[in-house]
């Protein structure tokens, strides 16, 4: 019988002990000894929700690069992933580089150099004998491997007085929830987790020194880029209230996935120029934190100067992204905003900020989640307010009270071959209003005339839905909101699929950051905690006449008709772009 077979035995008859057949993982072939993989082109999303693997023809010998006896770097190739090398170790901080490190498992000795693959991630739950962890582990179930990606290990460590005895606490209630999968992800997710037999205190090597620096880490992981990663909270109101929720943790190896795969994007974009707006800025805290949370209101709503290059160089982009990054921490309560509040960016023609006022990007902040945030916003549409190059103004804001954090925030510029770029762009409908039975009163036809030659002509919007009056509304519900262009051609903007459970925890796979301390994972009307709100593009070239009058109208719509009742509220800017 394979060593896959038995580990899978064991752990779904949850026997006490490990078998002789198990008392090591070999991580290269029974003649070659080690393999340490360093191939590896791309990447794919890595995001292999279903847990089902890719086990072979079910004869016990499944051939699928998870230590079994192949190269572990196979799992990255079979994923798309690529391969990185192993580095050495830098210290046992959050955000420092794991070295190294050996464990003694319920089967046998685990060492990471041996099963490096280059492509996983590697999450350590830690049972600290006291009622949080206590209905952690009681709270894992198979959801979790239906919900993780394929390429992370999980390891389960104990301070119970009896650390093996510990191990088979955990073995016994994972082997208990990966009885509910099918055989092909059992023997699969057999071979990826590991029950820790030793206390962390005396643990070797890189993990023994991240525990003695950090004795009270519940939960741990080493990214994508080898570094230590807090993944904060481990609740979920999946059953109505806040609850410790294993499941949840799934998505913090996807999102691992996304930043990397994030990362290795704006590594490739070639000859990017950068114009920032924040460049590494500290917003510490004004006063002290309470129940909602710190505040850095002194920083609310400031102006601050952007130098971009001259109108001849600007007239060579076609591409504006914008990547912001907060850092906070380590303190999630202490040192982190609370709530889920809405931050935006205003492009301003004066210093002062009190003429034209035009919103370029938003996004709604994360519940008090400690580390890296870091976003990318499409601003391509953008681009014509900052086309006669110079120095612009930029208002940063959050509605209600700015988060403490470490501000970075960029302009990338580039040329990316496009039909023209963004010259002009002509303000159309602008709010944050209640969507109630007034709603619709004020929004008088927009005119815009479009120059002959230009090469494109779009309609793009910024539209959130918030609060939670009738219906939820306009948070929690759908709602549409329908553009006519010369009395024709409507188009729509609604979320019918977005306000469903889990819909924004599924959304880690595209860049809403995990392990949030609050109701994160629900789906939203238009955004989710810790994720931008991108523009609404709609390419209009060809229903308006160019070099002649056109106009635009709009309506707010709730149940397909204009709004009525009290339905929370909206948050709109929308514009008429020029390309040339």
């Amino acid at each position: 019988m394979s060593e896959l077979r038995v580990r899978s035995l064991v752990l779904l008859l949850a026997l006490p002990f490990a078998l002789p057949a198990c008392a090591s993982e070999p991580s290269g072939d029974a003649d070659s000894g080690t393999q340490t993989g360093t191939g590896g082109e791309g990447e794919g999303t890595g995001t292999g929700t279903g847990g089902d693997g890719d086990s072979g023809d079910g004869d016990g010998d499944p051939g699928d690069g998870d230590g079994d006896g192949e190269d572990p770097s196979q799992i990255c190739d079979e994923l798309g992933l690529p391969v990185a090398e192993l580095l050495d170790g830098t210290g046992a901080d959050w955000g420092d580089v794991a070295g190294d490190f050996t464990v003694e498992t319920t089967f046998g000795t685990w060492n990471l150099a041996e099963n490096f693959s280059g492509c996983d991630s590697y999450v350590f739950v830690n049972h600290l004998g006291d009622g949080t962890s206590d209905s952690l582990r009681n709270s894992f179930n198979a959801e979790l491997f239906e919900r993780a990606p394929q390429n992370v290990h999980w390891f389960f460590v104990n301070n119970d007085a009896d650390p093996e005895a510990g191990a088979i606490a955990w073995q016994t209630k994972i082997g208990q929830a990966l009885a509910a999968l099918d055989q092909d992800a059992i023997d699969f997710w057999s071979l990826r987790v590991h029950f820790v037999t030793e206390a962390p205190a005396s643990l070797g090597g890189s993990l023994g020194q991240f525990y003695a620096q950090n004795p009270g880490a519940m939960v741990a992981a080493i990214d994508r880029f080898q570094e230590w990663e807090y993944p904060n909270s481990t609740s979920d109101t999946g059953g109505g209230s806040f609850a410790q929720t294993a499941a949840v943790l799934a998505y913090t190896p996807r999102y691992y996935n996304f930043r990397h795969a994030q990362e290795r994007e704006l590594a490739a974009q070639a000859d990017v120029t950068e114009v920032a707006i924040l460049d590494q800025v500290e917003f510490p805290p004004d006063g002290p934190g309470g129940q909602d949370g710190p505040f850095a209101n002194n920083f609310n709503n400031q102006v601050w100067t952007a130098s971009f290059p001259d109108a001849a160089t600007m007239a060579g982009f076609d591409t504006m992204d914008v990547v912001v990054t907060g850092e906070c921490g380590p303190s999630p309560g202490d040192d982190c905003g609370h709530w889920d509040y809405e931050a935006f960016v205003h492009w301003c023609d004066t210093e002062a900020c009190d003429g034209a006022v035009h919103e370029v990007f938003r996004w709604i902040t994360p519940y008090a989640r400690a580390g890296v945030r870091k976003w990318v916003f499409d601003a391509t549409p953008m681009l014509g307010l900052v086309a006669g190059g110079g120095d612009h103004y930029f208002r940063f804001g959050m509605r209600w009270n700015m988060n403490p954090s470490t501000w970075d925030m960029r302009f990338r510029l580039r040329n990316t071959g496009q039909a023209g770029a963004s010259k002009t762009l002509i303000p159309a409908f602008t709010g944050n209003k209640g969507f109630n039975d007034t709603y619709n009163d004020d929004w008088p036809s927009v005119e815009f005339t479009p120059p002959e030659g230009a090469t494109k002509v779009e309609l793009v919007a910024l539209i959130s839905g918030h609060g939670q009056d009738t219906g939820n509304c306009a948070e929690w519900c759908n709602h549409q909101h329908q553009f006519t262009v010369n009395g024709g051609a409507s188009y729509t903007r609604e979320f019918p699929a977005d306000v469903v459970n889990q819909r924004c925890g599924e959304a880690a796979d595209i860049g809403v950051v995990p392990g949030q301390w609050g109701n994160w994972t629900p789906g939203r009307a238009g955004w989710c905690p810790g994720q931008p709100v991108q523009p609404w593009i709609v390419d209009i070239t060809d229903e308006v006449t160019l070099g002649q009058v056109n106009t635009i109208d709009y309506v707010g719509m709730f149940g397909g008709a204009p709004v009525t009742g009290n339905r929370g509220r909206i948050l709109l800017s929308s514009y008429v772009v020029f390309y040339e």
